[in-house]
C-alpha cells in the first residue's frame, strides 16, 4: 500500500513535469501554456489553462490533452465547450485525482 508521502509525491510529479496543453477545435490541435499547476486543499492536482480567444467565430472544443516537458502526453479528456463568437478566452481546470484503492 502507498504512504500518504508517495502519494504525495506522485501528485507533485504531475504539477513538476507538466509544461503545455493543447485544445482541439475541428481537426486542429492548438498549444496553449499552462498558468498554473496545483495541489489543491482537497488533495486534487489542478493544472489550469486558457482556451485562446484568438481564434474566431463560435468554436467547440472537442478534447483537451496534457503534455510533459519532453512532449509526450500525459492526459486526455474528451470534451464538448461551445464559446459563442467573443473576444474572450475560456480558462480550462484539468482536475485530477490520485488515490489508491
Amino acid at each position: 500500500m502507498l504512504t500518504t508521502t508517495a502519494i504525495t509525491a506522485l501528485k507533485q510529479c504531475f504539477t513538476d513535469n507538466i509544461a503545455y496543453a493543447k485544445f482541439k477545435v475541428g481537426d486542429t490541435y492548438y498549444k496553449s501554456p499552462i498558468q498554473s499547476a496545483e495541489i489543491l486543499d482537497d488533495g486534487r492536482v489542478a493544472i489550469t489553462f486558457l482556451i485562446d480567444h484568438t481564434i474566431s467565430g463560435t468554436i467547440t472544443v472537442t478534447e483537451v490533452q496534457l503534455y510533459d516537458h519532453s512532449g509526450r502526453l500525459w492526459a486526455s479528456k474528451v470534451e464538448s465547450i461551445t464559446r459563442k463568437a467573443a473576444q474572450e478566452g475560456i480558462l480550462y481546470r484539468f482536475a485530477i485525482t490520485i488515490t489508491e484503492s
